[in-house]
This record gives structure tokens, C-alpha cells and sequence, in this order.
């Protein structure tokens, strides 16, 4: 069993603290922080983070993930996992943040090509099925804890929705969308299909042919002066 947890561990880990990328294959040296405590082991992050993933792609639900259960396949100490996240929720969403790929740029394209690309890029992340698991495990808390899935969106999903905002904006600013567009709309329109597809109804997508129809249907709606078929 793992050592009694300290107060302090249990609910006040500093809030500054996030995990820090893996630069080897074993423990970094010890060394001080500016805190003057011990530097995290990339190691132990990389374990912690990797069995939060592991129970939860092994079906173990949000309510039955516990620090102990964690802790126990990471090898580490409860306490250590507090100092690095003050709680579950934190936990869970750095875990599924480190499977995130960034987002491919795609400036200098026209404005179809551009959304397509982001678009599909969706799909090809959208290709790693365990991924799949996490996340409709985390819509299936919604009800429950809707601030998680806020989170997860203010987190992982930004990113890629300010790419899409940006590209919006541009088809904006040059005319080719028609003023008064509301872009967080818009995004939810162009975005919503292919995650229904994966997440949902988890099923593959095959080729860019989904994207393309996905986009060409939302510019049929939305351009200033629509292309003739």
C-alpha cells in the first residue's frame, strides 16, 4: 500500500506545476527548484500519465479511477502524483492532452483548401482507436461533470479551434464569407460531423472525401457568391 498521503499533498499541490516532456529513458538527476524541493523525474510523469491512459482504455470509468489505483500501476507513491496534479480531474486531462499531435499549418492555401485540411486532420487523429475509447468515455461524463469537458476543450482542443477561427476570420476579412458569419458556429458545423463519425458511432473514416463534403456543404451556405456545380 502506499504511504499515507500529507495534507498538504492531498489538496494544495502548487497550481504552476504541469508535467515537463520526457528527455531520456531513465530518471533525470536529481537537482533543486526554484522552490528549493527535488526536480520532478520525467520518468515517473511519463508512468503516471501512461496508466491513467491504460485504466481508462481498459474501461475503468471516470468515477472508479482513483490516485491509489494509479498510483499502484505507475509504481509510484500517491503523494507523487499530488504534487504534480491537485486531482483527478487534472490528472485525466493532462493524460488525454499528451495525446495530442499539433495542428498542421496551412496558410497560403485557398479558403476551401484550408478547411479541408483542417478538417481531415481531425480524421487522421482520429485514427488512433484507443484515443477514440478516451474520449467517448469523457462525453459519457458530461452529464455528470460538464466542467471536464469544458476543460478538455479549453485544453487539448484549442489549439485546433483557433487554427479553424483564424482560417474563418481570413474568409472573412477577403469576402468570400458572408458578413455576419458567427465563426464559433461555424466551427461546431464543420467540426461536428467527422467527430460524430469517429466518437459517436465510432467508425472509420476511410479518405478526405468525408472532409471535402463535410466543407463543400457549410460553403454552399456560407459563401459570399456560392460556386456553380
Amino acid at each position: 500500500m502506499p504511504p499515507p498521503v500529507p495534507p498538504e499533498a492531498e489538496g494544495a499541490a502548487p497550481a504552476g506545476l504541469r508535467p515537463v516532456p520526457a528527455t531520456g529513458d531513465g530518471p533525470a538527476p536529481a537537482q533543486r527548484t526554484a522552490r528549493g524541493g527535488r526536480q520532478r523525474d520525467p520518468a515517473a510523469d511519463r508512468a503516471i500519465l501512461e496508466s491513467t491512459l491504460g485504466l481508462l482504455g481498459e474501461g475503468c470509468s471516470f468515477s472508479a479511477l482513483s490516485m491509489d489505483l494509479v498510483a499502484q500501476r505507475a509504481g509510484v507513491a500517491r503523494a507523487t502524483i499530488y504534487r504534480r496534479w491537485r486531482n483527478k480531474e487534472e490528472l485525466v486531462l493532462a493524460a488525454l492532452s499528451s495525446l495530442d499531435v499539433p495542428v498542421t499549418p496551412s496558410d497560403g492555401l485557398p479558403l476551401r483548401e484550408r478547411l479541408v485540411d483542417l478538417v481531415d486532420q481531425i480524421r487522421h487523429r482520429g485514427q488512433d482507436t484507443n484515443l477514440h475509447r478516451l474520449l467517448a468515455g469523457l462525453l459519457g461524463e458530461a452529464v455528470h461533470r460538464p466542467q471536464l469537458v469544458e476543460a478538455y476543450e479549453n485544453t487539448a482542443v484549442a489549439a485546433r479551434r483557433d487554427a479553424m477561427r483564424q482560417v474563418l476570420r481570413d474568409g472573412l476579412d477577403s469576402g468570400e464569407l458572408r458578413p455576419g458569419l458567427d465563426v464559433d458556429q461555424a466551427i461546431e458545423l464543420l467540426t461536428g460531423p467527422m467527430l460524430a463519425r469517429l466518437i459517436l458511432r465510432q467508425q472509420p473514416v476511410e479518405s478526405a472525401a468525408f472532409a471535402e463534403a463535410i466543407v463543400d456543404t457549410f460553403l454552399d451556405g456560407t459563401r459570399s457568391n456560392p460556386a456553380p456545380r
